[in-house]
């Protein structure tokens, strides 16, 4: 959890808010394509969704707290495309940053799934990628797309996730909300 915070949330925050005051769209927080965003995902959601429900069907899972606890995920997506997508984009250009997120995303994931699971995990972040670098606006993966597609990889790699989870997950994203909160109104400053 500690990881989640600092590295997923504090770094990025205090590097992009309060270094390079870059200000929200730097971590992909803008109204630029917001209206578009919020349709593609809401219709890439709902397009998801039915494989979601079959698949925690057939696992005989719980579907309502599984989707919340990938919800509550939210420190993923900020991380890796509202960070690491954005900074490889201005490094290396929009190509390399979707082919970098996308083996980050699956090195990400090695040793937490089996090797398989994590390059098929990879995929996925490159379908994300390339969605998201047309509006570069998180929106477009999250609350909306995000949730349901990790619902699915979870469920496939054997990761039911129950309320304990729900619980935990919100507790993670509540301290994230506070994280960015604080660092946006200068509370925390980094320290040199």
């Amino acid at each position: 959890m500690l990881g989640i915070l600092l590295v997923g949330t504090l770094i990025p925050a205090l590097t992009v808010l309060r270094l390079r005051g870059e200000g929200w769209e730097g971590l992909g927080f803008t109204r630029r394509f917001l209206v578009t965003s919020l349709i593609i995902a809401a219709v890439l959601g709902a397009g998801s969704a039915y494989q979601l429900i079959v698949t925690a069907s057939e696992l005989q899972v719980q579907l309502l707290p599984h989707l919340l606890a990938n919800f509550l995920v939210f420190w993923e997506p900020l991380f890796v495309f509202g960070w690491l997508y954005l900074r490889w984009e201005r490094a290396f250009g929009w190509l390399p940053a979707i082919f970098l997120t996308s083996v980050g995303f699956a090195l990400q994931h090695v040793g937490s799934v089996p090797l398989p699971v994590a390059l098929s995990f990879g995929m996925f972040a490159l379908v994300f990628s390339i969605v998201f670098a047309f509006v570069r606006n998180l929106a477009i993966l999250w609350p909306l797309f995000y949730p349901v597609a990790s619902g699915i990889g979870t469920l496939q790699s054997g990761l039911a996730m129950g309320w304990d989870d729900v619980l935990s997950g919100a507790l993670i994203f509540v301290v994230q909300l506070c994280i960015l909160f604080f660092v946006a109104r200068g509370i925390v400053k980094r320290t040199a």
